[in-house]
């Protein structure tokens, strides 16, 4: 089957999770490429379970790509502990004591929108558009989808984004495949499940992740400068 072209195959509509999860097992059992991820996705509204095939980058692509993707990696690392570095001194202590707090900062020569949101924040430079999304306590570990997203704004990595067809799981493989360290990641979003040949089921995001965080159009920055969220909700220039 042809990279970027996903085989979809509708399922009884009474099966239930347990069984569209078993026929995932039994139909990636049967493949014999270890490049093809079978997908097993639950009913819907008005869809019937299904079982979704992708064909993913080949390892002499990967290998390929490898010098590449050790940059991208190691870029990706450096910026995120510069942002978490200035969060951690000018941000974090008065985030924690629900004061005020500024909703930009300056790092790298570029100033950052930020966006807290559980135990990441999302930066944005205010300059490229470049989205760095990071593990507040462990700016290290690498996210495959975030990693992506980072390759897709910052417009330096157009030949890894074109490599990943599948998105999170070409990268997810490329990481595996290249032996680059990654801190092992859940999923709460939802139930939809991969699985790998020779692999456990991973939990996957639903459909609408991509708009959640930001993969799609993108959208116009912000006005730059360093501006103050107030704890009423409102924002203002900082010392405004």
């Amino acid at each position: 089957m042809a990279r970027g072209r996903p085989a979809r195959f509708p399922l009884d509509p009474q099966l239930n999770w347990q069984q569209t999860n078993a026929a995932a097992r039994a139909l990636q059992a049967e493949l014999a490429e270890d490049d093809l991820l079978v997908i097993a996705s639950p009913a819907g509204t008005r869809q019937p379970p299904s079982l979704t095939v992708l064909h993913l980058i080949g390892n002499d692509d990967i290998e390929r790509f490898r010098d590449r993707l050790e940059s991208l990696v190691t870029e990706f690392r450096e910026l995120a502990r510069q942002l978490i570095a200035v969060f951690r001194q000018l941000v974090e202590p008065a985030y924690e004591q629900d004061l005020d707090h500024p909703e930009s900062l300056e790092a790298n020569g570029e100033r950052w929108s930020l966006h807290l949101h559980g135990e990441h924040c999302r930066f944005q430079s205010l300059t490229s558009g470049a989205v760095v999304e990071v593990q507040i306590d462990s700016p290290d570990t690498l996210d495959p989808w975030f990693l992506l997203l980072f390759a897709e704004s910052s417009d330096r990595y157009p030949d890894i984004r074109a490599a990943c067809a599948a998105g999170f799981h070409d990268m997810d493989r490329m990481l595996t495949r290249t032996g680059i360290s990654i801190s092992p990641t859940t999923s709460d979003d939802g139930p939809a499940a991969a699985v790998g040949r020779g692999m456990p089921i991973k939990e996957i995001s639903p459909p609408g992740r991509a708009q959640q965080h930001g993969t799609g159009p993108r959208t116009a920055a912000p006005p730059s400068g360093p501006v103050l969220r107030r704890r009423d909700g409102s924002a203002g220039p900082l010392g405004g």
